[in-house]
């Protein structure tokens, strides 16, 4: 993941992609267990952490605006992993034009 983030200090947008069936294991690898230990920290976190680590020691040559997003996409629904009110929103999806 280092290098990824090293990407995002550069200025690429970087895109964590986890994908597989339902039950494989894609929510444990991203986030962790429950009782989130430094050590059992899943990727996101790991990832973050790196981030503002990395933007804290350059913080005398660079000024960095960070920006993150969490979606998650289930049964054809966006939803957005960050809103802090609880509500889980789900994004409006377009429908494809109809054939006529």
């Amino acid at each position: 993941m280092q290098p990824l983030v090293r990407s995002v200090l550069d200025g690429y947008n970087v895109c964590i992609f986890a994908y597989g069936q339902t039950g494989s294991g894609k929510t444990f690898t991203m986030s962790g267990p429950r009782d989130l230990t430094e050590k059992s920290q899943g990727v996101n976190y790991r990832a973050l952490g790196d981030l503002f680590l990395f933007a804290e020691q350059r913080k005398e040559t660079f000024r960095y605006h960070i920006a993150v997003q969490m979606i998650e996409i289930y049964n054809e629904q966006l939803r957005d992993l960050l809103v802090s009110d609880g509500s889980n929103k789900r994004y409006p999806c377009k429908s494809p034009p109809s054939a006529s």
